[in-house]
């Protein structure tokens, strides 16, 4: 008797335990279902007070079906543009010693420009990635830069390339 008891009270917690993972995994795909359904479809655009009259116009225009029947005098002509400003001239380049030349920045976190050429000189500045520089000469593994707003500087050598 005792083992009959112990049997069917294990039997009714394996079929309780069964079917609580069967209610589980039920929610948890209509749940998934329900937010997959929502993210589908994209949320209607907001109208804001600066928006030009033209965006007003698009988002409360009808749907494509009903787009024969909308009236064309709701269309706010565009307005008009304001001419491009013609572009500056380039200035010319600046006298440049003998034996310099153009060169632009390979190290992707920048380098450190010194006053001397060593790491035990004080830091002057930065010059970012890709940016061109000026190099005026060579000593000991470091480079003597000028920048284009005309700061001069040393930078370690095998961190640039020439144009």
């Amino acid at each position: 008797m005792v083992m009959k008891n112990f049997l069917l009270g294990l039997s009714k917690f394996v079929l309780g335990l069964i079917l609580a993972m069967l209610i589980m995994t039920l929610a948890g795909a209509s749940m998934l279902r329900y937010f997959m359904a929502r993210t589908a479809e994209p949320p209607e655009r907001p109208i804001y007070e600066n928006d030009l009259p033209e965006d007003r116009a698009a988002a409360n225009a009808p749907s494509a079906e009903s787009s024969d029947s909308a009236p064309v005098d709701d269309i706010a002509p565009e307005p008009e543009l304001a001419p491009e400003p013609e572009p500056e001239p380039e200035p010319e380049p600046e006298f440049s010693p003998e034996g310099s030349y153009a060169a632009y920045v390979t190290q992707p976190v920048g380098l450190i420009l010194r006053d001397g050429p060593g790491i035990d000189y004080a830091n002057v500045g930065g010059i970012g990635y890709q940016e061109s520089i000026t190099v005026l000469s060579e000593e000991g593994g470091w480079l003597r830069v000028q920048l284009g707003n005309g700061q001069e500087g040393w930078v370690k050598d095998g961190n640039t390339a020439p144009e």
